[in-house]
């Protein structure tokens, strides 16, 4: 609550600057990306776990692109950060499905006594690993080759439904929205998990951006 408070504070001061910068003549889009990027870097950084980061983010690219200033340089570097991600994150669950232990305690939820609550089997592992790289090779497609195809955009777009659901979580135990917070796997979800949830539904969004530009 303490950390709420002190970034409400904050944020406030950030929109009463925006709104006098654009009193004083800054075009309305360019004042709602002022306020609206810093007051999402100063949330990630203070409390990473609430869903007004990527609210306020979302809000400040929007308002860059519909001014005409979201660049190409800033979108690419989106898509491949994403792929980057995507492959690594891939290329984990093949290790685990090697045998390899490394960061398996904090990726599975767990209950109040720290119990998993489910284990994957091999199987299942490696089958996440191929959706994983299924999805860069669809990204990196709609990004290099195939602007004039539909059916790979409209699975970019359900790829950011699914994501941006998984980021708002179940209330339970993942996502934004878990009360279940005490444990390694809550911990970490919040920290990383969920916020590569976010970063990948961004880089899908870049990619349908590029693609059709």
């Amino acid at each position: 609550m303490q950390r709420i408070l002190r970034f409400a504070w904050h944020l406030t001061s950030i929109a009463w600057l925006g709104l006098a910068a654009a009193v004083l003549g800054l075009a309305l889009n360019l004042a709602i990306a002022a306020i609206a990027l810093p007051s999402a870097a100063i949330i990630f950084f203070a409390l990473r776990g609430h869903l007004a980061w990527p609210l306020f983010c979302l809000a400040g690219l929007a308002a860059l692109h519909a001014d005409g200033r979201l660049s190409q340089t800033l979108l690419t570097a989106t898509i491949v950060a994403t792929l980057v991600c995507i492959v690594s994150i891939a290329l984990l669950h093949l290790y685990w499905v090697a045998g390899g232990r490394w960061g398996l305690s904090h990726v599975v939820p767990s209950n109040s006594e720290g119990v998993p609550a489910f284990r994957a089997p091999a199987l299942l592992t490696l089958l996440v690993a191929l959706a994983l790289f299924v999805f860069a090779a669809l990204i990196g497609w709609t990004w290099l080759a195939s602007a004039q195809v539909a059916w790979p955009r409209s699975l970019l777009y359900l790829a950011i439904a699914v994501l941006t659901l998984r980021a708002i979580g179940d209330g339970k135990q993942v996502g934004f929205s878990k009360s279940q917070r005490s444990s390694s796997f809550a911990k970490w979800d919040d920290r990383l998990f969920t916020p590569l949830a976010v970063l990948m539904a961004f880089g899908s969004g870049a990619t349908l951006l590029v693609s059709s530009s």
